[in-house]
């Protein structure tokens, strides 16, 4: 879910926009202006061109977006009053738009909602309207080095089930310059938010409370979870860097040898076999307490449309395009969010089995208003305990104290 910077709307809503806004409302009559991520471009220009040839029409105007920065640029255009007719956005974005009244709802839209994932639709619905058209999932499994397993008497074929057994991996891969189980503990936020909440959520704790009044991070759940998180780090088996490492600096170190297993997302596979082919790489589901059932962060992204948009209805014309099965399923990196489209071919891949598995224990994060600020509280606990400043327990009660202010 998602490897970019949680979207920090309080901040970027003091941004001063003017010098950029007349950069976007560039559309003319009959054009589409579609804001298209570069990791999907080849793709993206395929599905644009086959739309046109059936719609002569409506011209797609291609603007092709990076993740360094796109939560503030879409933020920025969105609010000046002269943005792109579709955007591709994070799931978890699409409510504060909404709630600022930037984007239009496209419950006359969507098609066939019964054939999509709910907890995907779920994610972006807000006062009972669907606020994006969610057309890719993903959540986490772990992905390992199959040789390292071997070296270390264990079994490929068997990977860790529970905590413990994913606890015992650890220690027995963990040698002289190699680290059994690489966790994040540094970098942006939503890395250690994405590979610990999770874990919390197995063992029956949250981080707030169902109707968000209440902060539960430090109850005994939770801390219990956080500690098993932590003591990869605490007891050797993750990197001396991991006060540092972000997802992408755990990929690296996978690559290189250093790290025998990390969790991660499959779309971390085809730049691990890119960089090293030699690898005899796997993946699992993530682990969970004995009894208990796994969960994950249900990531992705939506198709939104600005209430600034010039042509509104062309790019919903647009969109329901792109979401027919077979586009959803050939546009999307990961897994699409129609349960039609994962039928398609191209999701048989072995390799890609243990994410599906993980998608049905698939989880939105709370929909709150300062939920970035929650999650940046919890996140410094994270550190406190890693950086050996705090037990588990007391440094979730000084995240719960400040978890409990936002939430008032």
């Amino acid at each position: 879910m998602t490897r970019m910077k949680p979207l920090k709307l309080a901040a970027l809503f003091a941004l001063s926009l003017l010098s950029s806004a007349a950069s976007y409302g560039t559309a003319s009559a009959g054009e589409v202006v579609w804001w298209a991520p570069n990791w999907g471009e080849a793709r993206a220009k395929e599905l644009a061109k086959k739309f046109m040839d059936a719609n002569p029409g409506i011209t797609i105007k291609m603007e092709v977006t990076v993740s360094n920065g796109l939560p503030e640029r879409v933020l920025t255009a969105l609010r000046s009053g002269s943005a792109p007719d579709v955007i591709e956005v994070q799931h978890g974005w699409v409510n504060g738009y909404a709630q600022g009244d930037m984007i239009i709802p496209l419950d006359d839209v969507i098609q066939d909602k019964a054939d999509y994932v709910k907890a995907a639709t779920d994610y972006v619905s807000w006062n009972d309207k669907l606020w994006g058209i969610p057309y890719r999932i993903e959540t986490h499994g772990i992905i390992f080095n199959k040789d390292h397993f071997k070296e270390a008497g264990l079994d490929p074929d068997k990977p860790p089930k529970t905590w413990d057994e994913l606890t015992a991996a650890a220690k027995a891969m963990t040698k002289s310059g190699r680290y059994g189980f690489g966790i994040t503990g540094g970098g942006e936020v939503g890395n250690t938010i994405f590979r610990s909440l999770p874990f919390i959520w197995m063992n029956g704790g949250d981080i707030i409370s169902a109707d968000m009044k209440t902060a539960l991070v430090n109850k005994a759940e939770a801390v219990k979870a956080v500690e098993f998180y932590t003591g990869f780090y605490k007891q050797g088996l993750a990197p001396k860097s991991t006060l540092e490492n972000d997802g992408l600096s755990l990929r690296r170190l996978f690559i290189a040898g250093q790290v025998s297993a990390y969790q991660s997302g499959q779309f971390d596979l085809p730049a691990i076999l890119q960089e090293n082919s030699k690898l005899n790489i796997g993946a699992f589901t993530i682990p969970a307490p004995a009894g208990k059932q796994t969960a994950a962060i249900l990531g992705g992204w939506s198709y939104v449309i600005p209430k600034a948009a010039k042509n509104q209805a062309e790019a919903k014309k647009f969109v329901q395009f792109l979401n027919t099965t077979e586009n959803q399923g050939f546009y999307t990196d990961t897994f699409p969010a129609r349960n039609s489209s994962l039928k398609l071919a191209r999701f048989n891949d072995p390799m890609l089995k243990p994410f599906a598995e993980m998608l049905p224990y698939g989880r939105p994060v709370p929909i709150h208003k300062n939920w970035v600020k929650i999650v940046q509280a919890y996140f410094d606990g994270i550190q406190r305990i890693l950086l050996g400043d705090q037990t588990a327990q007391k440094s979730m009660d000084q995240a719960a104290e400040e978890i409990q202010a936002l939430l008032k």
